[in-house]
């Protein structure tokens, strides 16, 4: 416990370490929602987060771009340091790496604790933005940006392929993302759309994992496949979650905050709620679904690096974006 203690209080620093290559801080104007509604009709207290360039040295350019999404760490500590290795890893693969911290600028050191500090709408409408601010960079090839994503991060990787999440921050004729990578992202609550963007998914996730169940997150990948979005779905027999991080935790939490009992379906076009707690439903107060979130929600969970799950992960991202981007592999 005094580990995940000492991650909680890194935490409080928000400096970004260089990592040996060049780095630009871009602003990003966005905006801070507390409900789908909020969310869908643009409002929220107006805010400036920040992300991180880094641009391969030596590529042809205009390049593609990875969008980075932080979990509920943020930026801090090993998972800060693990997503700041996968932006050297995409460099040295001729792909530029953005890195958007959506915790510093709103003074939040981490959610994995209580994640009700900071709704995930905003990273969702972080991401967004940094899409549009990115695709305007002379460096970047619009056309082929994407976005990966760890736990809470994730999630947002995931529903970046929702039209309906797309047009409440952009407008129609604005760029898509163009892939999406999901490192054991979390699905309740699991928001579905009439449309997706159709780009292709890369999902990694343990199988033992028991901080983010891979059953609902394996149940979004069926179902936003049926919508048109080509996806690739890999287990990892035996690993947990944050099996990537290294230097990381290896052991058991207590604090961390965790949703594997809960179930929330909701349509995204309309902002119906249309499953919960494993029941078709209708009519749903929003009163409702805050009790029966805080009931469901739990805390412990193990959490372990796995270094040969690693390697093959940084395999199978690269082939997914050789193949998708259209560079070397």
């Amino acid at each position: 416990m005094g580990h995940w203690l000492r991650v909680v209080a890194l935490a409080l620093a928000s400096a970004m370490p260089l990592i040996g290559m060049a780095q630009e801080k871009v602003d990003i104007p966005s905006r801070t929602p507390g409900t789908w509604t909020e969310y869908a009709h643009g409002q929220g207290e107006a805010v400036t987060v920040v992300g991180y360039l880094y641009l391969p040295s030596g590529a042809k350019e205009p390049v593609p771009a990875m969008i980075l999404k932080h979990g509920s760490a943020g930026l801090t500590g090993a998972q800060g340091d693990n997503i700041r290795k996968w932006a050297k890893t995409l460099n040295d693969w001729g792909i530029a790496a953005f890195i958007v911290d959506s915790f510093g600028p709103r003074g939040i050191g981490e959610s994995a604790s209580d994640q009700g500090k900071l709704r995930s709408l905003a990273d969702l409408a972080d991401s967004f933005a940094a899409l549009k601010v990115l695709a305007a960079n002379p460096h970047i090839d619009a056309s082929r940006i994407g976005i990966v994503g760890w736990s809470r991060g994730g999630a947002v990787a995931m529903e970046t392929a929702l039209e309906s999440a797309r047009l409440a921050v952009l407008a129609p004729a604005d760029p898509r993302f163009a892939a999406h990578v999901v490192f054991y992202g979390m699905a309740s609550p699991q928001y579905r759309d009439t449309a997706t963007d159709h780009a292709p998914m890369l999902f990694l996730h343990g199988d033992s994992d028991n901080l983010v169940p891979v059953g609902p997150t394996r149940e979004f990948a069926d179902w936003i496949q049926t919508q048109g979005n080509p996806v690739t779905f890999h287990t990892y027999p035996g690993v947990f979650h944050d099996f990537d991080v290294e230097g990381g935790i290896d052991g058991s939490v207590s604090l961390v905050q965790t949703a594997r009992n809960c179930d929330v379906v909701v349509d995204c076009s309309t902002g119906q709620i249309i499953r919960m707690d494993n029941k078709p439903v209708t009519g749903v107060s929003g009163f409702a679904l805050i009790r029966y979130m805080r009931g469901c929600m739990e805390r412990g969970a193990e959490l372990h690096p796995n270094a040969a799950a690693r390697a093959d992960a940084v395999e199978r991202v690269h082939r997914f974006l050789a193949q998708t981007f259209h560079i070397p592999g």
